[in-house]
């Protein structure tokens, strides 16, 4: 089954090296990269899932579909989640440019494209389907192995990306309440009808300690970021059946204090949360649709947008950012002056939604 969809549909990995300059925020001595997924089309017009760099100085990793989220492991690995619904998730050595290992979901799961380490760094869990229920589970996998340990419920419909809070005793779980499943691919079967939570899961019990839901239930609960403050921004996807009602709804709420609410914001931004990521305590959500970068502090007062057409992922250390776009740029971000700074673009290249900081 993998040999006939790589036949199909490839994706590559490289890593995209920090300039000098940013690297020296970190470690001296630590080598940091960014790590991204993106697509491109072929001449045919047929997807192609590829990961490239800034330089080309690194090798290229072929995998059998378009990749989404990334967890970076020591010593240069990382694992790469297939986007929902997704068929595999591999690990892979991104500094050799190699796949260790490729694996796919057990029978009537699928990958829903998320995963994180736990605190211990032994375990992945990862955001899945129950293709027969709809039901979303987190499926539990050594890290060593990629042997499948178990699973748990996510509490919810379309679990999307999960974030601990308290230290790593609790799980919070993004279910974006989309409901899909395998014969109908990536349709969504229930809009107008969703369920979105944010669930907070007690660890390693799997007990439901508390649950979220927003007054509008057609916004997608879909990514995670937290503020040194502990706020939990929560980025947002609308899901209306009325394409025009997408143009002014909500891209973030703030869970703070014990209580959800959505945050205000400019208008015009098309409701398509791609990213979410804390510098300090602003978050900042990529608007992909709205052609901006959207800022609110983390108590949910809204800042200026920054304008970059079609942003996708955002990556940030605390203290400086990096962003990427669907049209091949990757940008520095300055949150004390606001600039951005193209540091490289391929026009042929689409970055995927996410792009995280590795180290070797």
């Amino acid at each position: 089954m993998l040999a006939r969809r790589q036949f199909l549909l490839q994706f590559a990995a490289l890593a995209l090296p920090l300039p000098a300059w940013a690297a020296t925020s970190g470690s001296a001595k630590a080598e940091r990269v960014l790590l991204s997924a993106s697509w491109d089309t072929d001449a045919s017009g047929l997807e192609q899932g590829v990961l490239r760099g800034v330089d080309s100085t690194l090798p290229a990793i072929t995998l059998p579909g378009r990749g989404h989220g990334i967890v970076p492991l020591p010593n240069g690995q990382a694992i790469v989640m297939s986007r929902r619904l997704g068929s595999w998730l591999a690990k892979i050595d991104w500094q050799q440019g190699k796949v260790i290992q490729l694996i796919e979901p057990q029978f009537d799961r699928h990958y829903f494209g998320h995963a994180v380490l736990t605190p211990d760094g032994k375990t992945l869990i990862t955001t899945e389907n129950n293709g027969e229920t709809g039901q979303g589970v987190l499926g539990l996998y050594a890290v060593d192995t990629l042997k499948r340990l178990a699973e748990i419920p996510s509490h919810g419909i379309g679990p999307h990306e999960l974030i601990w809070l308290d230290g790593g005793k609790i799980l919070a779980v993004a279910n974006g309440g989309v409901l899909t499943l395998p014969e109908t691919g990536r349709r969504k079967l229930n809009l107008g009808a969703m369920n979105p939570t944010l669930a907070l899961i007690a660890w390693p019990s799997g007990k439901l300690l508390n649950e979220y839901t927003l007054p509008d239930q057609g916004l997608s609960i879909r990514h995670l970021a937290r503020s040194p403050d502990g706020s939990l921004g929560i980025a947002l996807q609308a899901e209306y059946l009325d394409a025009a009602a997408h143009v002014n709804s909500p891209l973030l709420a703030v869970l703070r204090q014990g209580k959800m609410q959505l945050a205000e914001q400019a208008e015009g931004l098309q409701g398509y949360g791609a990213s979410i990521a804390a510098v300090g305590n602003t978050f900042l959500v990529s608007a992909l649709k709205g052609n901006a970068i959207a800022r609110w502090t983390s108590a949910g007062v809204p800042l200026a947008p920054i304008a970059m057409a079609r942003p996708a992922g955002i990556a940030s250390d605390g203290q400086q950012v990096w962003i990427s776009s669907e049209r091949g740029l990757l940008a520095h971000f300055d949150p004390q002056t606001t600039m951005l700074t193209a540091l490289n673009q391929s026009a042929a290249h689409r970055w995927d939604n996410h792009l995280v900081i590795a180290q070797r």
